[in-house]
């Protein structure tokens, strides 16, 4: 028994070592997770660290001022929460004295906002000042209502409608907000804007008029930081307000656009003229075009009438398109008679308007002996006989088309450092296109391998520094998609 255990200790002497270098179990933890590291799937490439961004810092100015420090402060603290209410990120405020021993404010706040944030609104400010001259003004009061109603409807917040002189005739304005469709960036520009309205004879009356216009800014979703009431340069008073929004460095994207009808009807008065375009009214919104007002015109010794509408913008594929548009349609027949012309355009009409091709005009035309006919239609953008392009369903990508725009940006990739001009202008119209799609949109449409060689490609455009700051901001927004 004791020689054994003698023998014994000689081979424990020298196993000893060997045991010591024996790795512990984190060390092995440490060592496989190394090894799965190494074995990453072929054509793999690491993410590159961003550094983090740094954050600006702004400072917010007012005009106002106090007579006491007592007085500052709760106007201070009023303008910090109505900050916070329009969604600003606000690093405090503070009260100070003016060289003219006056006391105001100034508040620090960061002047962007990340994408996806709802506030401040994205929303534009537009007037619509009617060509129309009334020699009543009671008549040009009531084409307003129906004009600042026709926005309503068509789900534009009125902010304000009133009327003005047109020489010795009165015409009128509405202003009313437009959502501005932004370009998708990884962030957004806070801007404060300032909005003049009203009419007042006396001071008194314009402040007592703020609460009113600061309602229907509210009730649009832009809410107001301050409203005062402000000299106007006709000596009369009218009140301004102070609201923000979000942009960016792309400019304004507005949802609708302005366009005019002029029809090709005549009429022996005025008022069977504004009777027409009036019951015209109903057939533009039906065909996709939001009908803000009808109005007569002079034609020769005739009158005839106009309809000015909006239309739906759509923005894709670096450009801009209606969602609807007025095609007129000549006939290729000639016939010996008037009547026939009018059955036959009485006929086509008919199959215009079953297809969804609404006509809102048409004529019977005089050609050499014979007649014609010509039809004024809508055509929507994803109807078939329309110029325009089918704007992608929402929700719904065409996986053709991203994977082409993919495709695209893979191969203008490859040379980024010596593209030319019409190529950087063809690369920024398909990375804005793709863009345009959600994280989850661009994972359906493209398989994995097509998904990590757009990355690798907007890698590279992103750290070209020949290439526009605007090129190399969309690859690295498409890039953070994918």
């Amino acid at each position: 028994m004791t020689k054994s255990l003698f023998a014994a200790i000689p081979i424990l002497a020298l196993a000893l070592p060997a045991l010591a270098r024996m790795p512990s179990l984190e060390n092995l933890r440490s060592q496989a997770l190394g090894q799965l590291e190494i074995n990453a799937p072929p054509g793999y490439e690491r993410p590159a660290p961003q550094p983090p961004q740094p954050i600006d810092i702004a400072t917010y100015a007012t005009d106002e001022e106090f007579t006491f420090e007592s007085d500052a402060k709760p106007a201070l603290d009023e303008r910090l929460a109505a900050l916070r209410n329009a969604g600003v990120t606000v690093l405090g405020g503070r009260a100070f004295q003016k060289p003219n021993r006056r006391w105001t404010f100034a508040i620090d706040y960061v002047p962007t906002v990340a994408h996806g944030t709802q506030m401040p609104p994205a929303a534009l400010l537009q007037t619509y000042r009617s060509p129309a001259a009334y020699w009543r003004e009671s008549d040009a009061e009531e084409a307003m209502g129906s004009a600042a109603a026709n926005l309503r409807n068509a789900g534009l917040p009125v902010l304000n409608s009133y009327l003005f002189d047109a020489g010795r005739d009165h015409s009128f304005a509405v202003d009313f907000l437009v959502p501005n469709a932004l370009r998708p960036t990884q962030q957004y520009e806070v801007r404060f804007e300032k909005y003049a309205g009203g009419k007042f004879d006396f001071e008194s009356e314009a402040e007592a008029a703020v609460a009113g216009f600061s309602s229907q800014f509210s009730q649009a979703g832009v809410p107001v930081l301050r409203g005062k009431a402000v000299r106007r340069p006709d000596r009369d008073y009218s009140v301004e307000l102070e609201y923000v929004v979000r942009t960016n460095k792309y400019g304004p994207r507005p949802l609708y656009s302005s366009g005019r009808y002029d029809s090709r009807e005549t009429f022996s008065f005025e008022d069977e003229a504004v009777k027409a375009a009036r019951e015209k009214l109903p057939v533009f919104s039906q065909a996709g075009l939001a009908a803000v007002q009808g109005f007569s015109r002079k034609v020769n010794r005739d009158y005839s009438y106009s309809v000015d509408y909006l239309v739906r913008n759509i923005y894709q594929g670096g450009a801009v398109y209606p969602s609807a548009v007025v095609k007129t349609y000549q006939a290729a027949e000639t016939f010996s008679f008037e009547s026939e012309a009018e059955t036959a355009m009485q006929e086509k009409t008919a199959a215009f308007n079953s297809a969804g091709l609404t006509v809102i005009g048409s004529e019977v035309i005089r050609t050499g002996r014979d007649y014609t006919y010509v039809l004024d239609y809508v055509a929507k953008a994803q109807q078939p006989g329309s110029p325009l392009p089918a704007p992608a369903a929402a929700g719904r990508p065409d996986s053709w088309d991203i994977e082409r725009a993919a495709k695209t940006v893979v191969s203008l990739a490859e040379k980024a450092d010596s593209l030319s001009l019409s190529e950087r202008r063809r690369l920024e119209d398909k990375l804005e296109y793709l863009d345009s799609f959600s994280a989850a949109q661009l994972d359906d449409a493209l398989m994995l391998g097509e998904q990590r060689a757009l990355r690798s490609a907007c890698r590279t455009i992103r750290r070209e520094l020949k290439l526009p700051r605007d090129i190399r901001d969309l690859a690295e927004s498409v890039e953070s998609k994918l």
